[in-house]
């Protein structure tokens, strides 16, 4: 009895049969990590790359999905050679526990083959990607728009003359025509960042000291989103991105709105919102035609610059497109913009002290001069010709 007992115990406190005899416990709860994982994997959200809309972002996805066509091919391949392998030599009770199955090594026929149909694959592969890389890289004979990454927002800027003058910037939001081929100058203002709006193109790094061409190009109307891919610091999760697709007509129109440039308004609380503007956020800041003298080059940011704001209200997004700027009922979203304008940092992780990202103003400006101020921003440019679906 004395010797089962101690049997018994030994057992009891043997980790690796405790670790046997917890096996069917994980094993219960596979199936729901499975699910997990796939539920995971397809929640794509808006930035959704397996649904190319620009010929250029087609072209990489075919090479994706022809590469991993093949990588599947393979691991079947591999996976039917291994459970054959499992099958054919596994022990059996007859057999000679010292008996090795018969040897391979050295086998020339079989070397070869393992190793020619990789190189094959390889080759074949570099055969398509090759002239893909080429194409990408190069440069349409449409329209260019610069881009410029900085933390933690994008800028855009349109028709660049001899002078290094934009007729246009926005922020955030980049807008093309429809059908057109745009070419697109990236550089970065700070750090190395990386653009990337995936049903339109792949991506491409925004390096200091460097300009990479990129095209992008939409057959159809639409809003497509977009995100930097390259960790950039802080806020790297909230620089975020939309191109916004329009209809010719359209296009003409809005480029005609962002060409005139912003007055001073007659509205007594727009009027004193104006004033707050002037004293300060200009130091950031432009609003073409009223506050020019700030902005570009300025020394109070790292990048130098700030969002060009005199056609605010004609974007769909503000705060590195973070926030909505309007409502699904066409409304504008002033909570959101309001509490942007008190206290930037607390709505987007930043550092003002560090001249990285907007400083908080909650408390030089009173609850009466953030609203005055708001209503002055919501004087700058009309509705979106596109709004988010």
């Amino acid at each position: 009895m004395s010797a089962k007992k101690s049997t018994s115990k030994e057992i009891s406190h043997n980790p690796m049969k405790q670790r046997v005899f917890n096996t069917p416990r994980i094993l219960r709860h596979t199936p729901l990590i499975l699910l997990t994982a796939i539920l995971t994997s397809c929640a794509t959200g808006r930035i959704d790359p397996t649904d190319p809309v620009g010929e250029n972002a087609k072209q990489i996805d075919g090479i994706m999905r022809l590469s991993g066509y093949m990588a599947t091919a393979v691991g079947i391949f591999v996976a039917i050679a291994v459970v054959v392998v499992i099958v054919k030599f596994r022990e059996k009770p007859d057999d000679d526990p010292d008996e090795l199955p018969k040897q391979i090594h050295g086998n020339r026929k079989a070397e070869l083959t393992w190793t020619v149909i990789p190189v094959l694959l390889l080759v074949f592969l570099a055969v398509v990607t090759i002239p893909a890389v080429f194409d990408l890289s190069g440069k349409s004979d449409g329209r260019t728009i610069q881009v410029e990454g900085q933390q933690w927002w994008w800028q855009f800027s349109y028709d660049v003359d001899e002078d290094g003058i934009h007729d246009i910037v926005t922020a955030n939001e980049i807008v093309i025509p429809v059908g057109e081929e745009i070419n697109l100058d990236i550089r970065s203002n700070d750090v190395i960042h990386s653009f990337w709006i995936p049903q339109l193109n792949g991506k491409k790094d925004a390096v200091p000291g460097r300009v990479h061409h990129w095209r992008i190009s939409s057959p159809v109307p639409g809003i497509f989103y977009g995100e930097c891919v390259e960790f950039c610091g802080l806020s790297h999760a909230n620089m975020q991105m939309r191109a916004v697709v329009l209809e010719r007509d359209d296009y003409e129109a809005w480029v005609q709105e962002q060409l005139t440039p912003a007055t001073i308004p007659a509205d007594t609380a727009a009027k004193r919102g104006y004033d707050l503007f002037g004293r300060h956020c200009v130091s950031c800041h432009v609003v073409n035609g009223v506050y020019e003298s700030a902005g570009n080059g300025n020394a109070n940011l790292t990048s130098g610059y700030a969002p060009n704001l005199t056609h605010l209200m004609t974007r769909t997004s503000f705060a590195g497109s973070i926030f909505e700027m309007y409502k699904d009922d066409g409304s504008v979203n002033i909570a959101d913009l309001r509490e942007w304008v008190r206290n930037a940092p607390e709505n987007k992780p930043s550092r003002p002290d560090n001249r990285q990202g907007m400083i908080s103003f909650a408390e030089t400006l009173s609850d009466s001069e953030l609203d005055d101020l708001v209503t002055y921003l919501l004087t700058l440019g009309g509705p979106p010709p596109l709004m988010p679906s």
